[in-house]
């Protein structure tokens, strides 16, 4: 039975992939395209802090929490004092109430345990592209 996956937005937003694990990364990608998004991906923390500082255009941050180097919690932390109000969503193979409450309290939009389905992954994206301020400092979705 197909899974009902809301449609496509008007607006396309550029998100960021963060995720050593190549064929996770292309699948996320692949859910965003579908959703008229635009999608990057980068397979290190530091990789994607070079492509959040440089463009400025990112929207939103989907990223693991295991990675070599600088985990999705420090990419967190480093994406805030960039910008405090971009949307980064964590995902992780690992998930415990520990590190749950460590990301939201560090201010990650939401946190996936893998495996999720492509619905979660949607839902949750898209929650997050509506709640983020505006230039003006509204929301999208008002």
């Amino acid at each position: 039975m197909p899974i009902a996956i809301p449609v496509a937005v008007s607006v396309p937003h550029k998100v960021l992939i963060v995720e050593d694990d190549n064929a996770m990364a292309q699948m996320c990608a692949k859910l965003i395209r579908r959703q008229g998004h635009s999608a990057v991906i980068a397979g290190t923390g530091q990789d994607a802090l070079t492509i959040v500082r440089a463009a400025r255009d990112v929207d939103a941050v989907i990223s693991d929490i295991q990675m070599p180097q600088m985990s999705g919690i420090e990419l967190l932390m480093q994406l805030r004092k960039v910008d405090a109000q971009l949307p980064v969503i964590l995902m992780t193979g690992y998930a415990n109430v520990v590190s749950s409450k460590e990301a939201m309290s560090l201010g990650a939009s939401d946190y996936l345990s893998k495996p999720f389905d492509a619905e979660t992954l949607i839902v949750s994206l898209e929650r997050a592209l509506h709640l983020r301020p505006t230039p003006s400092g509204v929301p999208e979705h008002v």
